[in-house]
């Protein structure tokens, strides 16, 4: 179904059923009217809003806002970029910040210091913490005893002070081969 009209109408939002809609997802070029238009979508009863963004100002407001998730190309093509610069078996990244730090994904090798040892032992980086590590398609909550295994997924974050050491414990070494 296709509607034309001002997406800041109410009757457009009720033509639209948006009371009964999962999730509304508002991608013009107007940052003001995804804001305002999610807004509406979610006072009128919608579950979930996806908003875009252009202007990073608008960012912390958003959350306050009640709008569900964010989206910002210029963080989107950053963490793209990031994913393929970094070095080692880097699955996904995203930046937090400019200054803050980054959320890796990274897959796990025979040859990292990580594997094979529990995580007290780790010595991990200054500005390293491990949230998360998927295997088998598990989600496991890292403790002290827990042991990273090869081929596990790593989901950390790392200040960007701590990066390059972070590639370097999943970073492909001779010996791998």
């Amino acid at each position: 179904m296709v509607l034309n009209g001002d997406v800041l109408d109410p009757e457009i939002l009720d033509e639209a059923n948006i009371s009964q809609t999962e999730t509304f997802v508002a991608v013009s070029n107007d940052d003001e009217v995804n804001i305002l238009s999610s807004l509406l979508a979610k006072r009128s009863g919608c579950g979930r809003t996806v908003t875009l963004i252009n202007t990073l100002t608008y960012a912390p407001l958003i959350t306050q806002l009640g709008i569900d998730a964010v989206v910002n190309p210029r963080a989107i093509t950053v963490s793209s970029i990031l994913q393929h610069v970094r070095r080692g078996r880097i699955r996904s990244v995203y930046s937090v910040r400019e200054d803050f730090g980054e959320v890796i994904e990274a897959e796990a090798l025979e040859t990292s210091p990580l594997v094979g040892r529990p995580l007290k032992d780790a010595r991990l980086p200054s500005g390293v913490i491990i949230g998360a590590i998927v295997r088998d398609g598990e989600v496991i909550v890292p403790r002290g005893e827990t042991v990273i295994a090869a081929k596990d997924r790593v989901v950390l974050f790392a200040t960007y002070e701590a990066v390059k050491k972070v590639e370097k414990m999943f970073a492909v070494r001779l010996d791998f081969f």
